[in-house]
Formats: C-alpha cells, structure tokens, sequence
C-alpha cells in the first residue's frame, strides 16, 4: 500500500469534508492529525461563543478512522463513538489528534483529543470496523 496519508486524503475526501475545508494532515497506522478552520456556522451557542457538540464529535470520528483508512485503503465503518466534552470549543480552529490502542482483525480502536486554539475541548474513543 502506498503512503497512508495520502491513501486517507483520497478515500476520506468526501463531500461533506471539502465543504466545511476539513483536512487530513497526516495519517499513519499509528495515528492521524486533523485540522478543522473555524467558522462563524459552526457556532451552536453565539452566546458563549461555542463550538456546536456535533462539530466535534464529527472530527473525532474522522481523526479516529484516518489511521485505519490510510493504512487499509478501504473505508471503516464506525461501530462506536465516545465523546467526553471537557470545556467548550472557541472560535479558532479544530485539531484532532488520534493514537491507535488497538488494531485487531476486525476491530480497530483509536483515542483521540481534539483542541480548540491549542487547548483540549474533548476527548474519545472510536471503535472501527476493520474485517469484512
């Protein structure tokens, strides 16, 4: 198989990720790095201002799958998502960062923490399908 990231950056590059300017910066078996630029629409309370739930919980579920992607060369589907949101997420753009725990033969886990201007607004763990 060829370079991970870029086996990542070609399958993951989807409708919904050009939209929103969502980028996969590297990727490998070991772990992913993901940017998200901020946006007034993706506020969910202007108030705060805060960065909506389901923002977030999107770019972990993409930073989790990224390893297993680019290194299969084949979409994983998610079987689980855990969010633990840990403060609110600001206007400043998203990172997420995932390290794979476990890459089995039909399930792979990876831990990721997503940040908010340098600082961790969430963490997760997302269980991916990996055998047919």
């Amino acid at each position: 198989m060829g370079d991970a990231t870029e086996t990542a950056r070609e399958l993951l590059d989807l409708p919904f990720h050009r939209a929103n300017g969502i980028e996969i910066v590297s990727a490998s078996a070991d772990g992913a790095h993901t940017r998200w630029p901020f946006d007034e629409s993706l506020l969910g309370n202007p108030e705060v201002p805060a960065i909506h739930g389901g923002v977030i919980s999107a770019l972990a579920d993409l930073t989790g799958a990224a390893p297993f992607v680019g290194e299969l060369g084949r979409y994983t589907p998610t079987v689980d998502l855990r969010v633990d949101y840990l403060t609110h997420a600001g206007e400043a753009d998203l990172e997420g960062h995932a390290e794979v725990r476990r890459h089995g033969d039909t399930v792979g886990v990876a831990d990721v923490v997503v940040e908010s201007g340098g600082d961790r607004c969430a963490e997760a763990r997302g269980v991916y399908k990996l055998g047919r």
